[in-house]
């Protein structure tokens, strides 16, 4: 028999939504986990919650405190505002809840580590929402990397843009940054040795809309990021260039496209689509059970954070900067 596992969503907006909906349907296949309470301080979120996703009143709260505090629960998924990640968190942890965390982990490398720390202490579970580590289109992509399937590696390119309103209070950087900091770390199961960040900001007076980042890996090995909220089409591509072949994946339709040789023809990799944010979810909970935190621990989220304030440095700065991750 599993162990139970009862479990808070903190923060019900737009991602808090989607990934209660995951958390609904686990509980059909799981008989021993249980949503028990979805938190939101807006009433809007709270009424969505009960109205759409058919969720009883006694199971919605606007008072997250009490929420944490409550014997009924022993994990939450905190899905609310960047700024407010470590706070609760860190609330959460206090009161012996495993916590996964939505991207980043904290603003700040200092608290990210902190929560780490606290974790470790307590034998608690801390994972990060680093959702791309679920796409079986990323996942195929690293194994083909392990197996050494493109030779030497040359560089890497990520695209993730798209045309939106651009977040309040919100720059690109640390809000969609950790995607592929994420992504990059764990295909190559390293972090760049430095960083260089150029940004701009052209439909409002500051906070970076469109960046782009440099990252060098080792004499040879570098990468270049791609991040804007004003280009129009939505991207999420990953390019691996290669000393054999390449590979274009697309991490939206799930697909991984080889070019054999650089200059031959090309194929696609068989892949089935999976659904990302219920993986990553049930991944928790057996993370859980199993008191085994490997695939996506609170760590590699404090180092993204790392990274993330190098990249910043660099971009006010005007000049790269070293991580001071590698090894």
């Amino acid at each position: 028999m599993a162990k139970e596992v009862n479990l808070a969503v903190i923060g019900a907006g737009y991602w808090g939504r989607k990934v209660t909906q995951e958390y609904i349907q686990l509980a059909k296949n799981d008989s021993d986990f249980s949503l028990v309470y979805v938190c939101d301080l807006d009433e809007k979120n709270l009424g969505y919650c009960r109205d759409v996703l058919r969720i009883g009143r006694e199971k919605l709260s606007s008072d997250f405190e009490a929420v944490l505090k409550s014997t009924d629960i022993d994990a939450v998924h905190i899905c609310t505002p960047n700024e407010t990640h470590n706070k609760i968190g860190l609330h959460a942890l206090n009161q012996g809840k495993n916590v996964l965390l939505e991207k980043p982990l904290a603003t700040s490398a200092a608290d990210a580590w902190g929560l780490c720390t606290v974790a470790e202490r307590a034998r608690l579970c801390l994972q990060v929402g680093h959702i791309y580590r679920f796409n079986n289109a990323v996942k195929e992509a690293k194994k083909l990397i392990d197996d050494e399937f493109f030779g030497d590696l040359y560089y890497l390119n990520l695209q993730w843009t798209t045309q939106i309103p651009s977040p309040l209070g919100r720059d690109i950087i640390f809000d969609l940054g950790p995607h592929p900091v994420d992504i990059l770390n764990y295909l190559l199961n390293r972090w760049p040795d430095k960083v260089t960040c150029k940004g701009k900001s052209y439909r409002r007076p500051s906070l970076e809309e469109v960046a782009h980042f440099d990252f060098d890996f080792d004499k040879r090995l570098m990468s270049h990021v791609e991040l804007s909220w004003l280009e129009p089409g939505k991207v999420r591509q990953i390019t691996i260039v290669g000393e054999r072949r390449s590979a274009k994946v697309d991490c939206l339709r799930q697909v991984v496209e080889i070019y054999e040789d650089n200059d031959g023809p090309n194929s696609c990799v068989n892949i089935s689509p999976n659904n990302t944010i219920f993986d990553e979810v049930k991944h928790f909970v057996n993370s859980i059970r199993d008191e085994n935190n490997h695939k996506n621990p609170g760590p590699i989220g404090a180092g993204n954070v790392c990274v993330l304030e190098s990249l910043k440095k660099s971009l006010h700065e005007e000049q790269t900067v070293k991580t001071g991750l590698s090894p």
